[in-house]
């Protein structure tokens, strides 16, 4: 849903700065300088639109820690269990400020020639602690809580990356940055290395 209003909000910005933009030019027969003048709106609308949420996963994982201490010069050991139960929501999307566009002049046309790879933008996290195993001389201490939490954290994100929401990000995005090229009567030409522009159209 958050994709979707993005989307949208770009659209109805670009809309209305198109039409201040074609009052303006009303009263020029400069085909040229009217074509240029529409390359440079749409690059500052491409260039403002910077990070977008694309798409959404919820992931859940138990993540089982043990630990071991040695005490009395090594003649016994004292162990300390945590299992802890993490859901996240991930937001997955772009930074559009890392795509590299150009216009080719003389036509309403604009190549996009770097496209960022999708990008983690924030996690919202819920941890649980359950089956605490500590000894008394062998406690969690605060640092290692907050270890753990990041460790499951970043497992969240690593389940996120390998799944499948940087694939539907990467159809959202052309999906929304042919909308607002074609809103103004444009269109867009990825040319971006095989390896990449493979991997755009999967």
């Amino acid at each position: 849903m958050l994709s979707i209003l993005n989307i949208v909000f770009c659209l109805i910005g670009i809309a209305a700065g198109f039409g201040i933009f074609s009052v303006y030019n009303k009263f020029t027969n400069k085909e040229g300088m009217l074509i240029k003048n529409e390359s440079t709106v749409l690059l500052e609308k491409i260039e403002k639109v910077f990070k977008i949420v694309l798409a959404e996963g919820h992931f859940s994982e138990i993540y089982d820690h043990t630990s071991e201490k040695e005490v009395l010069f090594g003649l016994h050991t004292l162990n300390k269990k945590a299992l802890i139960v993490a859901k996240a929501k991930v937001l997955v999307g772009f930074d559009f400020a890392k795509v590299k566009v150009r216009w080719e002049e003389g036509s309403r046309k604009m190549i996009i020639e770097e496209f960022p790879e999708p990008e983690i933008l924030s996690t919202d996290s819920d941890y649980k602690f359950y089956d605490i195993d500590q000894g008394l001389f062998n406690k969690f201490k605060n640092e290692e809580y907050t270890a753990l939490l990041a460790d499951a954290k970043q497992t969240m994100q690593n389940k996120a990356i390998a799944s499948e929401l940087p694939k539907i990000a990467k159809k959202q995005a052309v999906v929304m940055l042919t909308q607002m090229a074609s809103s103004m009567g444009w269109d867009i030409d990825f040319r971006l290395p095989s390896a990449e522009q493979k991997l755009l159209e999967l």
